[in-house]
């Protein structure tokens, strides 16, 4: 007899059937009678209720009341017979959703919190939007540097604070994020001043409009200034007291609105006139009689300066004579146009690394070689005079006195040492007038240089015998290790040929890099799997490889090959389980099937009855010849990083 199952109103979900169980009608599994193994699904019945059906998804099957853990919004839901409704608190959302009166939804777009009265929608706050930033004006309540509670009212524009509005001037006991820190403030460090009215952060701020009066402005001490203290920019003007003006910029004259120049402090300290107008001179004039005189002259275009001339002919024109009284210093050529030329300073130093003698006013030579003939330098003394000359008979450099040279000097030609101290330099290449030389530490011939006990060559040695090269039963050291291929085209340098020499260092890679060549047996193996096919239990292997060739042993690189036989998924073949055999519980008897099967009587719908069901399977010894095919694969490992890595399986 069925199940009828009715909802709480009266009406009928589902009519049970007996041992079925109904997964659809509700979001519970509903059993039916004598269903088999009921208690799983019973119990998770109650897991879903406890758990309110938490999921990030809605049921499948709810039903009008029906509650939900919605665990993608961690809020708790419930089935209204149209959509899954928030059970309490405000609903968040980037859309509006259904509402009714009384409800909240937070526009979660713009951050604002809206509720329904059931006819309107009203905003709650804040009164500015989520990409509009915090716009407002609110209340603050500010402890002052004394203690007490200042009330002011803070104005946000676009998340940043724009100003402060206040009755009272104090000091805030800490300081604000976004205000400005008080200039004249001479506590270390800095604090902050809100002043009584309104304070802007920015100084760039500006009220728009026009005041009721401005018939003075009035200093912080109260001090009214009226028009009659200003001076004026649109007429001559005055003032009884000195004009100073304090910033970089200075004071600025010209015409018509437009700059011609500028006296102004640079941003280095530096005092200057600046001309503005492109290619302008500047003058400073001083008065003779009545006569105006440009004393000082700047040619602008010329790029000249005039002393009492307003037509420069150089870079630097004085009309009239001068006297340096301290050192002079002139970077370009000095042009003397005068007769005589006086010298009497007792150091005369020349940074021209050229001095040019018998040259004309043109600056061209003074005449030929006979002109030139015993022209030079002279050395005046009262013990005879000193020179270095040119001799046109000779065609020769001559000095009249000895050369010694200081230590560390050389005599040279074409700037190459030839002659030291104590050494004949290599660029002398004959001697034939040599009789003996003495005993010699190093002597080089060629490229190959013997020194002492050392033989040295700067390029490649070829040592050639007819016969046999003795060593006097000493170890041979110092041999470069050759390269074979394999460890040529990891290294990507070239093979050494088959002449080098073999060194111990070389014999020892090669056999740690010899590849490793093994047949194992993997049956049992089973570390990742055992089946070859599936790339079988190459960890297992590894670890046996490791064991018997040390990873650590192995050069980098080395490969290992292993031949790997598997009897895990061999089939038997030819063995019958169902031949006659002995009966054990009868020796000598009848036989009988290996296969030994027992049934047992059970019970339908509560009652006895005639039917049975298998209860066991024995099966007997038999005798047959059986076929086992094992499989087969190779696996192949390389060392990497100084550890055996499995690289492919390939089943044979």
């Amino acid at each position: 007899m069925s199940y009828k199952i009715n909802k709480t109103n009266g009406e009928l979900l589902v009519d049970l059937v007996d041992g079925q169980i109904d997964q659809t009608s509700t979001d519970l599994t509903l059993i039916g009678r004598n269903y088999k193994g009921f208690g799983e699904l019973f119990n998770e019945n109650f897991i879903k209720l406890l758990e309110n059906f938490a999921r990030s998804s809605a049921p499948n099957s709810p039903l009008v009341g029906q509650l939900w853990y919605d665990t993608a919004d961690e809020r708790l839901k419930i089935y209204t017979g149209e959509t899954f409704k928030s059970a309490s608190g405000a609903v968040i959302g980037q859309t509006q959703p259904n509402l009714v009166a009384g409800d909240l939804w937070i526009n979660s777009l713009d951050n604002r919190l809206y509720f329904f009265d059931g006819t309107d929608l009203v905003l709650v706050g804040p009164q500015y939007s989520e990409a509009q930033g915090r716009t407002s004006v609110e209340a603050e309540t500010i402890i002052d540097s004394t203690g007490q509670d200042q009330t002011v009212i803070f104005m946000y524009i676009a998340g940043l604070l724009t100003g402060i509005y206040s009755r009272t001037q104090f000091r805030p006991a800490q300081n604000i994020t976004g205000f400005p820190i008080d200039p004249a403030d001479t506590s270390v460090p800095k604090r902050q001043l809100i002043r009584q009215g309104f304070n802007p952060v920015s100084t760039d701020f500006i009220w728009q409009g026009s005041a009721q009066s401005t018939q003075s402005l009035v200093s912080d001490s109260g001090e009214a200034f009226t028009e009659a203290n200003f001076m004026k920019t649109d007429r001559p003007t005055g003032t009884t007291s000195s004009l100073f003006v304090r910033g970089n910029d200075g004071l600025s004259i010209g015409r018509d609105d437009i700059t011609y120049a500028v006296l102004k402090i640079r941003p280095n300290k530096t005092s200057a006139i600046e001309m503005q107008r492109g290619d302008q001179d500047f003058a400073i004039r001083v008065t003779r009689g009545n006569t105006p005189e440009d004393a000082f002259y700047i040619d602008t275009n010329l790029k000249r300066v005039g002393i009492y001339t307003s037509t420069p002919q150089e870079g630097f024109d004085v009309n009239a004579d001068t006297r340096i009284n301290g050192n002079a210093t002139i970077t370009g050529n000095l042009t003397v146009t005068g007769d005589s030329t006086f010298l009497t300073s007792q150091t005369l130093q020349v940074e021209d690394k050229n001095i040019e003698l018998s040259v004309n006013a043109d600056g061209d030579a003074a005449g030929d070689d006979t002109v030139a003939d015993l022209g030079g330098i002279t050395l005046r003394s009262t013990q005879g005079n000193k020179r270095i000359y040119w001799s046109n008979t000779t065609d020769n450099w001559t000095l009249d006195h000895s050369i010694d040279l200081t230590t560390g000097n050389a005599y040279k030609i074409n700037n190459v040492t030839t002659l030291s101290s104590n050494r004949l330099h290599d660029n002398i290449l004959y001697a034939e007038g040599l009789i003996s030389i003495g005993r010699l530490n190093d002597l080089e011939v060629a490229d190959i240089t013997i020194e002492e006990s050392t033989i040295s060559c700067a390029n490649p040695l070829t040592i050639s015998s007819v016969g046999n090269i003795t060593i006097n039963n000493v170890p041979i050291e110092g041999v470069d290790t050759p390269v074979s291929a394999r460890l040529a085209a990891q290294l990507s340098v070239p093979e050494s040929d088959n002449s080098s020499v073999t060194t111990k260092e070389y014999v020892d890679r090669e056999i740690k890099a010899e590849p490793v060549v093994l047949t194992l047996d993997t049956t049992g193996l089973s570390n990742p799997t055992a089946v070859f096919a599936d790339n079988g239990p190459y960890t297992d292997v590894k670890n046996i490889l490791n064991y018997l060739y040390p990873s650590s042993q192995k050069e980098e690189s080395t490969v290992a090959r292993l031949h790997c036989t598997s009897y895990s998924e061999t089939s038997v073949t030819g063995i019958d389980v169902d031949q006659l055999v002995d009966d054990p519980d009868n020796p000598g008897g009848p036989q009988i099937s290996a296969v030994r099967k027992s049934y047992i009587s059970v019970d339908k719908d509560g009652n006895p009855s005639d039917e049975s069901v298998l209860q066991d399977v024995e099966f007997l010894p038999v005798s047959a010849t059986a076929g086992l095919v094992p499989d087969r694969a190779t696996m192949e490992f390389q060392v990497q990083g100084g550890v055996w890595v499995w690289q492919r399986t390939n089943v044979l």
